[in-house]
């Protein structure tokens, strides 16, 4: 009986998303670039926005259902570098490396970041509900 409560109680519902790992470095030092925002898009909606992380690797879990014609476009924006966009055909388990290049940029320092997450409407992130029944 307790066994068939624990199992009833450990019931979630998953949902398949593909996985990508871009991991963003300066193309002339081959140094790290955390901080930098990456928009994913496909076709002319863009389906994910982030920030990387302090080891210069930015995670995007995207819905198939929103990747068009199996394929997005990347914009990333690093610290004193100019924008970057790529195309990637999509693969399972997607990971690229971004190379940036310095170059005329709006975002110049770390403390910009604020600004640019208003200008690129990062939407707030999902609510976490640890221990409760839906």
């Amino acid at each position: 009986m307790l066994l068939g409560t624990s199992a009833f109680a450990q019931t979630a519902k998953f949902e398949r998303k593909l996985e990508f790992v871009f991991t963003i470095l300066q193309k002339e030092t081959k140094t790290l670039m955390p901080g930098s925002i990456v928009e994913v898009f496909s076709g002319d909606k863009r389906i994910d926005v982030g920030i990387s992380d302090y080891s210069g690797r930015q995670f995007a879990y995207l819905h198939p259902k929103d990747i068009i014609d199996n394929k997005i476009r990347i914009k990333v924006y690093g610290i004193k570098c100019k924008p970057h966009e790529q195309s990637i055909i999509v693969k399972p388990g997607l990971a690229r490396t971004i190379y940036l290049s310095y170059g005329n940029t709006e975002y110049t320092k770390a403390s910009d970041i604020g600004k640019l997450i208003k200008k690129f409407n990062f939407p707030a992130p999902p609510p976490f509900f640890c221990g409760t029944v839906d």
